[in-house]
């Protein structure tokens, strides 16, 4: 955590400095580092492209990797906002937990949730069950459509380095045909694969290039779970991902909602 901290710092200070930079002494002063310390931690955001060091003077500026961070939070903000309005809709339809999700990594994460009004519900915000660093993609059902939505040499390449614990593996050209119908069906579901007493559909966000960009998804606890209860959110959470689709730009978009 320490470290941590002061790589905070350094990079506060770097930034502060401007488009010009700050050299190595003035940085460790502004800190209150010794400059060897400082000189280790820069090196680690230089070598991870936080830090760049420009000649001829060895200054220090702000690395192009925060270009890409950046261009990363604009579109998880910018979809957000615009997911908002179909997300709050779907949400006062179902009554039930309603969350938008995209892939980071080999990680889902929730960008977006509104928890349900009801008194049994399920809460991803405070619900470790959830949690995407431990558990697999394809045991959730907004997990499923993400990692439905890559081309099959990206599933197997995450499915092979992913640091996922899954008691019970499944076969990787079964597990590779289940979501290749997840595709083809355009939606996914969970009946409490990943824990029990959750059960959840989810149907895919698709922009202008009909890439996956995201996952609208419908949690609910598994004592509401009926054949018919089930087909009612599925078909509404597959039409609000058509919507939010069109409005990215997707399939049927016109040119006022794109």
């Amino acid at each position: 955590m320490q470290a941590l901290d002061r790589s905070v710092a350094l990079l506060d200070a770097v930034a502060d400095a401007g488009g010009h930079g700050t050299g190595l002494v003035e940085l460790a002063e502004r800190v209150g580092l010794p400059a060897s310390t400082a000189r280790t931690l820069l090196a680690s955001l230089v070598a991870h492209g936080l830090v760049a060091q420009a000649e001829p003077h060895r200054r220090y500026t702000l690395g192009a990797r925060f270009f890409e961070l950046n261009r990363r939070f604009v579109a998880q903000s910018d979809l957000s906002a615009v997911a908002a309005p179909v997300l709050r809709s779907l949400w006062e339809r179902t009554a039930e937990t309603v969350h938008l999700a995209i892939l980071h990594g080999s990680r889902r994460v929730d960008i977006s949730v509104l928890v349900s009004p009801q008194l049994l519900r399920i809460d991803p915000t405070t619900s470790r069950v959830t949690d995407p660093t431990v558990h697999p993609l394809h045991r959730t059902a907004a997990g499923k459509v993400l990692f439905a939505g890559l081309p099959r040499a990206d599933r197997l390449t995450m499915l092979r380095s992913a640091p996922w614990q899954d008691a019970d593996p499944l076969d990787e050209a079964e597990l590779m045909d289940r979501m290749d119908e997840v595709v083809r069906a355009g939606y996914a579901t969970n009946l409490e694969e990943e824990a029990a007493g959750v059960c959840g559909v989810a149907a895919p966000v698709v922009d202008v290039s009909g890439r996956t960009v995201a996952a609208l998804c419908v949690g609910y606890p598994s004592v509401r779970h009926s054949p018919d209860h089930a087909a009612r959110l599925r078909d509404d959470v597959v039409e609000a991902a058509r919507q939010l689709s069109r409005l990215l730009g997707g399939p049927g978009a016109t040119a006022d909602s794109a």
